[in-house]
């Protein structure tokens, strides 16, 4: 199958890879030059564990392009995949929805016959019926849009795209269906779950899902408090909960706060959408606030156990060891590291800072409002207090360091 995908982030550049390591033939379509021209000499755009190798297979096999031509993306394919960002507005915490219907304006002046567009951007309940009014309006043409929201994990997004849990696949008729089975084909033969339903209720799962999951993680965060406070074991606590079938281990770790580019965008969202409705979505709500004071109370809590070490001028300077917002990326959108940095900035510390991957984007916010480091072992020797902010493995490897037994350490992601 010929399919073109307008966007080359996280999830477009996921999802052409993967349907072109299926079998099919994927065309990737982004405004911006420097990404395509980066990604034609197979230099990847992001850090995604395996990308590289899927680029460089792909590429040699001739199962994917890449260019900033729309016009040709649009005649020359099947079907057409969404996967432009949708980005919180932070006024009111309602997505952004600018770039994908301006895609969907800027695609309909290229059809000339009946197409299917296939969203797998993240898009508020009701967004693909708008899609297809904006597209029939200025093409003239029938089309048929599909809900198929993505559920990959950053760090993970090839392995979860490869092997997913479910496929959600929203539809409106019968041709759709049946196209959406051959798109997914190679899934079916694998006999992964895949659930065809509605157009609106597809919509909704995606922003259930990540609010579920964002609710438990907010939760655990908080039993960690009451736990250290008390004195508790919180690795045997989450252990004894998470053996517990219905409840189960997954995000029951413990760290500095819910970041990324998904949980807390969508959440916020979800409660836009449901204000929207005149429904209050109070447990939702109090996730949200939880998840924000998070950041505060962890650099509340660097601040004292600092203080309560040693309390003299040194206690002002600290190592931070990562950056990102979860390890096996190089993303920083909202990552607690960078939220719990700002507080520890405006409380006057010094900081030195090291992550593996998430340097380059990190600078992009920080600026030069702290010391980058170049290695592990330059960070880890920069001062006595250590703050672990993201669970890379290798920030294990310090506790077989020389002076480990010297050193303050904070870890607010519990992997030693």
């Amino acid at each position: 199958m010929k399919i073109s995908i307008i966007g080359t982030g996280y999830v477009g550049l996921t999802t052409a890879l993967c349907f072109a390591d299926s079998g099919h033939q994927v065309l990737c379509i982004d405004k911006d030059l420097s990404k395509i021209n980066s990604l034609k000499n197979s230099t990847p755009t992001i850090y995604e564990d395996s990308l590289q190798d899927l680029l460089n297979k792909t590429l040699k096999a001739k199962t994917i392009e890449f260019s900033s031509d729309l016009e040709y993306g649009i005649k020359n394919s099947e079907v057409i995949i969404l996967a432009v960002g949708t980005p919180q507005n932070d006024q009111t915490g309602e997505a952004d929805l600018s770039h994908i219907y301006s895609a969907s304006v800027e695609s309909a002046k290229f059809i000339k016959e009946y197409k299917i567009f296939i969203t797998k951007s993240t898009v508020p309940v009701g967004t693909n019926f708008e899609i297809k009014k904006i597209i029939e309006k200025n093409s003239g043409v029938k089309i048929d849009v599909v809900s198929n929201p993505e559920f990959m994990r950053e760090g993970f997004a090839i392995k979860d795209f490869m092997e997913p849990d479910r496929i959600i696949v929203g539809i409106e008729n019968e041709n759709s269906h049946k196209i959406m089975r051959e798109l997914y084909s190679p899934w079916i033969k694998k006999n992964y779950p895949i659930l065809f339903t509605d157009i609106l209720t597809a919509e909704l799962i995606k922003y259930a899902s990540n609010a579920f999951l964002m609710t438990k993680v907010a939760f655990i965060n908080e039993i960690e408090s009451l736990a250290t406070k008390m004195g508790a074991n919180i690795k045997d606590l989450t252990s004894g909960i998470g053996l517990d079938n219905r409840i189960g281990k997954a995000f029951l770790n413990p760290g500095p706060g819910v970041g990324g580019s998904c949980f807390p965008k969508d959440s916020m969202a979800l409660k836009f959408i449901a204000e929207k409705n005149h429904e209050n979505l109070s447990i939702l709500n109090q996730v949200i606030e939880s998840n924000f004071l998070r950041f505060q109370k962890m650099a509340k809590k660097i601040n004292d156990k600092i203080k309560n070490d040693l309390p003299d001028k040194s206690s002002k300077e600290i190592a931070i060891l990562g950056l990102a917002f979860k390890a096996g990326t190089d993303d920083v959108r909202m990552s607690p590291a960078i939220e719990i940095i700002k507080y520890l900035l405006a409380d006057n510390f010094k900081i030195y800072a090291f992550d593996p991957k998430a340097i380059e984007n990190s600078k992009k916010i920080l600026g030069d409002k702290i010391v980058y480091c170049s290695s592990l072992e330059e960070c880890f020797n920069k001062c006595r207090n250590i703050a672990i902010l993201t669970e890379w493995p290798e920030f294990k490897n310090i506790v077989n360091f020389d002076n480990f037994k010297d050193k303050n350490i904070i870890d607010l992601r519990y992997i030693l």
